[in-house]
């Protein structure tokens, strides 16, 4: 039987990533996620390895039934408002950042952003270094042209624009 100090857990949900019975069982519903280890009386130990904070044990049969179910809110995405982390994973990961992230704001509500859309962000933040505002405009189609020793200048790299 599994024992879950629940002031430590995280709702990260590893352990029932690596539960090869999947009798730790996760459901979401309204904004909040729940974990359950009540059904769990398998002995393997792999969902202790797995959690990085340390919050289940095993207990003894014989003990009175632990506390077996916790429940976290979900952050919402500050810009596509999907639900995407537990709030203690995400104060987890900010306490963890280095002192000048957490004096610089911006760091921190990186956090509060799903993956998704930093990477949208990040792309559309690397086309505009890389293609400069008046050139993108209008834009259509690009290729890097690389040219051989018969090509136009033979060793040199060019940028083509079809304009």
């Amino acid at each position: 039987m599994i024992r879950v100090e629940s002031s430590l857990c995280l709702g990260c949900q590893s352990c029932s990533n690596v539960c090869p019975s999947q009798k730790i069982v996760r459901t979401e519903e309204d904004g909040r996620i729940s974990i359950s280890w009540k059904s769990c009386n398998e002995q393997c130990d792999l969902c202790l390895k797995a959690c990085p904070t340390k919050a289940l044990s095993l207990a003894a049969h014989e003990e009175a039934a632990p506390e077996c179910e916790a429940s976290f809110d979900m952050a919402v995405c500050k810009i596509c408002r999907s639900r995407y982390a537990t709030e203690p994973m995400l104060k987890m990961i900010e306490s963890s950042l280095p002192s000048e992230i957490q004096k610089d704001m911006t760091g921190l509500e990186w956090i509060r952003v799903c993956p998704e859309c930093r990477r949208n962000v990040e792309a559309k933040r690397l086309v505009g270094q890389i293609l400069p505002e008046r050139r993108r405009k209008d834009f259509r189609c690009s290729f890097l042209f690389i040219a051989g020793k018969r090509g136009l200048y033979p060793g040199r790299v060019q940028l083509l624009y079809d304009l």
